[in-house]
Order: structure tokens, then C-alpha cells, then sequence
């Protein structure tokens, strides 16, 4: 038996916690390839979900924010979350930039082009709303998630540099001497 192709639409508001199982799997993937990120460990699921679910109410408030969803019999099998703000002050990327927030695949399609597909819907809509540049934040760890993007044309651009505000001793010891 072949299996069903799935339905790529937009999301409704109202439909917001039918993404929870998605970030969760994401959550539980980022757990695995980064279980201490920059010293920071992984939240609970409970944890994760209402700060994710909190950060998604805020940015739909926006009109030109999007999520489209892959469906498959009624099933949300994978997702992309994209705000649009004003572009680069230094550089030159149109009058406003997109941000793609978050892209999941169920865990059990991962790999079969659904990520591809999803990614190709975002880039038709931003392209069809005269939006020139996408940028994509990836933990460090997540070599596979970068591999992607850079296949579908995307290429390193920022680096982010995360720590405590107050190093501990031992992280202390580890600092170069302001004279050096």
C-alpha cells in the first residue's frame, strides 16, 4: 500500500496546541544532540511546551506571521513557524526579513523530503509577498539540521555566543587575562 501524501495549509490560531506533540519531538531531538547547551540543561517537556506555546500566541499577534502545517488524514505530521520583522540595519535584505522560528517533521518521517517540501511552501509565500531573505537559528550540535538549510541554499551567516551572565570560579580560570 502507498502511502498518503500529505496536505500542506496554513494553520489557524485557534489551532496553536495541535503543535504540541511536534515540539515536543523537536524539544526531545535538541535534548539528544545537545543535552547541556552552553551550560544551559534541557527544560522539562511541560517546561518547554508552555514557553514555546507562550513565545507562538506572542509572535501570532503579528498579521504577517505564518505557520504552515503538513497534514496526513487529519494528523499534523510536520510544521514551519515563520515571523516576518524589518530587515538588517547594515545590510541590505528588503524592507523586511523572515525568520524561519521552527521546522518539524515527525520523527517517523524525518528524511522522506517532507522538511523540503515545508521549507519550498515558506519560500513560495515569502517570494510571493516580495520577502527577499530567510534566516534559520540551529544549535550548534545540530550538524544535521545545518547540512539541510545549506542544501537548500541557505549559508552561515551569524554566529551567536551564549554563557552566563556571572562565569562561575571554574569558568573563571579558564578566561584570558584582560592584559594578554
Amino acid at each position: 500500500m502507498i502511502a498518503p501524501k500529505e496536505t500542506i495549509r496554513e494553520l489557524r490560531p485557534e489551532e496553536l496546541d495541535r503543535l504540541e506533540p511536534l515540539w515536543l519531538a523537536l524539544q526531545d531531538h535538541h535534548g539528544r544532540i545537545s543535552p547541556r547547551l552552553a551550560g544551559m540543561t534541557k527544560r522539562t517537556p511541560e517546561q518547554s511546551w508552555t514557553r514555546r506555546r507562550s513565545k507562538y500566541q506572542g509572535w501570532f499577534g503579528d498579521a504577517d506571521t505564518f505557520v504552515l502545517v503538513a497534514e496526513r488524514e487529519d494528523e499534523l505530521v510536520g510544521y514551519a513557524f515563520v515571523t516576518i520583522g524589518p530587515g538588517y540595519a547594515s545590510w541590505d535584505c528588503g524592507d523586511r526579513l523572515a525568520e524561519l522560528e521552527t521546522l518539524s517533521v515527525a520523527p517517523g518521517l524525518r528524511g522522506l523530503g517532507l522538511g523540503s517540501r515545508l521549507l519550498g511552501a515558506v519560500r513560495q509565500r515569502l517570494a510571493a509577498e516580495a520577502i527577499k531573505h530567510l534566516v534559520v537559528t540551529s544549535a550548534v550540535t545540530n550538524v544535521d539540521a545545518h547540512s539541510f538549510y545549506e542544501r537548500h541554499g541557505l549559508v552561515r551567516a551569524h554566529v551567536i555566543l551564549a554563557g552566563p551572565t556571572t562565569p562561575a570560579e571554574d569558568q573563571r580560570a579558564h578566561q584570558i587575562p584582560p592584559d594578554a
